[in-house]
């Protein structure tokens, strides 16, 4: 049985896929996704890295290919510190660049108003360092920590029905945990259009546990809104290990597919809630892991090996 096929009672199963991925892994994209999310290609730096100067062709390919085969995308992302070009922030206002926003939330999210589901609107605009609760940006810098208002006022009124996410990682980690269910609240106090949150779950496979990732669902599930997993994979290594090694073990391999399988039990419990659960690759042959935060260290964080193969991981979050 497919992934899609085994979790059509609880929720959208999506991968990240590029614009190589979807010819490379196109049988498994195919045969177990019914959600896609471009990896880098509709990024505001891949979309316009020159001033007034859209190249829309590597993500209009993907598009294409997600219509030819008739699987929703969701869109990644209007707003975010990293990947956008560095002609955004210079010789502008506040008004200036409010409007710059606003001007490419409605080019990009017009474009694809059809295919796209959904949008992250803004990522990862929460510090997980410090006292600070927003992160310093020229975001933050030139418009101010309402930026993210304007973000979601914005992407609403030129896509009315789109649903719209923030989108965040370490989300399962105190404090920062409580730090974006605390900034999402107030947006929804103050009327801000939000309609969900994005969890990462970037997870490694020796945390978080069961308990942590349930906790976690409870608080966002609070707040009243739709929840996804945009961006889940299980690394090798915990985040501050700099070790390197040719291939897993057996014993790597089981706790890989206990953290997934545990992962899942959660979600699953939470299927009212969650909309969508979307792996951050296809298969272990091409994952940015194998850059991050360790430079050319090959690791294995998805559900099909570099062969794709079903892993143990795979068929463990099947076996329910």
């Amino acid at each position: 049985m497919t992934l899609k096929e085994k979790y059509k009672d609880y929720f959208k199963i999506g991968t990240a896929v590029n614009v190589s991925s979807i010819d490379t892994h196109a049988k498994l994209i195919k045969e177990h996704f019914n959600s896609l999310t471009c990896e880098n290609e509709t990024k505001f730096s891949n979309l316009c890295e020159n001033k007034d100067n859209y190249n829309f062709m590597w993500a209009d390919k993907i598009v294409d290919f997600a219509r030819d085969n008739k699987i929703p995308m969701r869109g990644h992302t209007f707003t975010w510190h990293n990947q956008t070009p560095k002609w955004v922030f210079e010789n502008v206002d506040r008004e200036g660049l409010l409007k710059r926003l606003k001007d490419h939330i409605k080019v990009v999210g017009e474009r694809y108003e059809k295919e796209f589901y959904c949008w992250d609107v803004v990522n990862e605009a929460i510090e997980d360092k410090g006292d600070y609760i927003f992160r310093k940006s020229p975001w933050t810098e030139i418009i101010g920590e309402d930026f993210i208002d304007y973000a979601f006022r914005y992407a609403k009124e030129i896509l009315p029905t789109t649903d719209l996410y923030y989108n965040d990682y370490n989300e399962t980690q105190s404090p920062k945990r409580e730090h974006i269910y605390k900034i999402v609240k107030s947006m929804k106090e103050r009327g801000v259009p939000i309609d969900g949150v994005g969890l990462q779950c970037h997870f490694n496979i020796y945390s978080p546990d069961k308990d942590t990732i349930r906790r976690s669902l409870e608080l966002y599930a609070k707040l009243g809104l739709k929840l996804q997993v945009t961006e889940m994979d299980i690394s090798m290594f915990k985040h501050d290990d700099t070790t390197r090694i040719t291939k897993p073990s057996k014993e790597l391999l089981e706790l890989q597919a206990k953290a997934y399988g545990d992962a899942f039990e959660v979600f699953r419990e939470y299927k009212e809630v969650i909309d969508c659960v979307t792996l951050w690759g296809i298969a272990d042959d091409c994952t940015w892991l194998d850059n991050f935060p360790v430079e050319n260290r090959k690791n294995w964080p998805l559900l099909f090996d570099e062969e794709h193969k079903p892993k143990e991981a795979l068929l463990r979050i099947l076996d329910f």
